[in-house]
């Protein structure tokens, strides 16, 4: 019996059982919530089934005649891309769930079950199978795309929440109105505000990026504006501000929102006369600059909160373009993971490790909290990792923890030897991708800060030199 209706989207489910009553019962229930369903009385039935590749999950019983659940299992496990299986029983053996569990089953119900536990499984194993095949597909088809059908602008991902990010760039870069790029830490916001400059007339200009979270208050309005020979303590001579050097381009203020109440006067002043007045002087300059702001803050919570003047939030958000989430996107994470080791193969001259199918599923079923930049130093471990021409299992929790690399005794050996490697590309990556910014590297690592500047010192790297 076949049905297709919103609920089940008509996938198909595979149910197996020595015991028609409970193979009709199960079907029925099934059939009448949308899904497709195929019933057999044996497992040999159901292997010689040439359908059964199709399935997205079986329900099988434990205890039957001739070969058993647990066989029907590992002939499943033998097939590749094979779908999840539910296994039943009706005799309640913990032993048997657990060896079944061991051996690659998706779930195990204990008969008599409740239909909604049942359907929640099988909900769940269509979902896996889902994401495993589209994960597929789109590998399949990344070896038949030029690099500019992976994306645009250097921004990687063809999901519809990215066609419509795209859309959005171009709208903005055909303006030179007051951008406000906003998302979650890791997402790319900078990518973005590049992409605008780069599409825009103002292509040809410079394109300056600050950091103002990585600045005082002093020096990042010294930074922004200039100063004049002895504004103050230190100041020996006169300084040209980032205003002055974005003239004709693109300035992109990130983390916006830790910028003073001062600067922000200052800033608006800019924006509605073009005039630029440095530290210490009465001598205004001309400018011509873009604006585009980026935060992870929800700016009407800091205009409540009084961190950002109100009349400044309305003028940098002109434009306002939200950035989502990785785990919004996440059939671009195939794209991105073959992007990215790529990269590394190349950076390191190694071999492009091959992903297992079993890798990518749980990756792409990941919630990614540190969004592209966590996926960009996964992908890297799992490089760097490899071994044989293929990448190893997936880690989502694994952090580069100085304390427990410092526990490993001096002359620990091979161990100790490659777990330094490992750390010293991991954190050489992350410099390099924040360009040597302190805070955001020990951030995109999930490290102290006190740990990334000893891991430094170790390994020699000098900030100054990924800037």
């Amino acid at each position: 019996m076949t049905v297709d209706s919103e609920q089940g989207n008509g996938a198909l489910i595979v149910v197996i059982d020595d015991d028609e009553a409970a193979r009709h019962s199960i079907g029925q229930m099934l059939s009448i919530r949308g899904w497709a369903v195929e019933v057999f009385s044996s497992a040999e039935a159901a292997l010689a089934w040439p359908g059964l590749r199709e399935s997205m999950c079986i329900i099988t019983d434990v205890k039957m005649p001739g070969m058993d659940g647990e066989g029907f299992l590992a002939a499943m496990r033998a097939r590749p891309g094979s779908p999840p299986v539910v296994m039943l029983t009706g005799h309640g053996d913990i032993a048997m769930a657990v060896r079944c569990l061991k051996s690659g089953a998706f779930e195990f119900a204990e008969k008599p079950f409740d239909d909604a536990v049942l359907l929640a499984y099988v909900s769940k194993a269509v979902e896996q199978s889902r994401l495993v095949r589209e994960a597929s597909d789109l590998r399949r088809r990344l070896t038949l795309c030029s690099p500019e059908e992976d994306g645009k602008f250097g921004m990687v991902g063809r999901s519809p929440a990215m066609q419509d990010l795209y859309a959005q760039v171009e709208a903005a870069a055909r303006s030179d109105a007051p951008v406000l790029v906003t998302g979650e830490t890791g997402v790319g916001k900078e990518l973005i505000a590049r992409a605008i400059h780069g599409q825009s007339h103002r292509a040809g200009g410079p394109f300056v990026p600050v950091n103002a979270g990585a600045l005082p208050e002093t020096m990042l309005e010294s930074e922004l504006f200039g100063h004049a020979k002895g504004a103050y303590t230190g100041a020996v001579g006169e300084r040209e501000g980032k205003l002055v050097s974005a003239s004709g381009g693109t300035l992109l203020l990130d983390e916006i929102e830790t910028i003073s109440a001062r600067a922000q006067v200052q800033l608006l002043r800019v924006l509605d006369d073009g005039l630029v007045v440095p530290l210490g002087s009465d001598r205004p300059r001309k400018v011509d600059i873009r604006l585009i702001c980026a935060s992870n803050a929800d700016m009407s919570e800091e205009v409540r909160r009084g961190t950002i003047r109100e009349d400044f939030s309305h003028r940098i958000m002109v434009l306002n373009i939200r950035v989502p989430a990785l785990r919004e996107r996440a059939d671009d994470i195939p794209l991105l993971v073959s992007c990215f080791l790529r990269r590394v193969a190349d950076r390191n001259g190694i071999s492009v490790p091959a992903v297992p199918e079993e890798t990518l599923s749980e990756m792409m079923g990941h919630q990614w909290p540190g969004n592209v930049r966590e996926l960009k130093n996964a992908v890297e471990r799992l490089a760097i990792t490899s071994r044989d021409g293929s990448a190893g299992s997936f880690s989502p929790d694994l952090r580069f923890d100085s304390e427990r690399l410092l526990s490993l005794p001096a002359g620990s050996g091979r161990l100790r030897e490659e777990m330094e490697r490992v750390e010293r590309a991991v954190i050489e990556s992350a410099l390099k991708e924040c360009r040597g910014e302190v805070n955001a590297t020990f951030q995109a690592l999930g490290i102290s800060r006190r740990a990334l500047y000893e891991r430094m010192k170790k390994y020699g790297l000098d900030k100054q030199s990924f800037r």
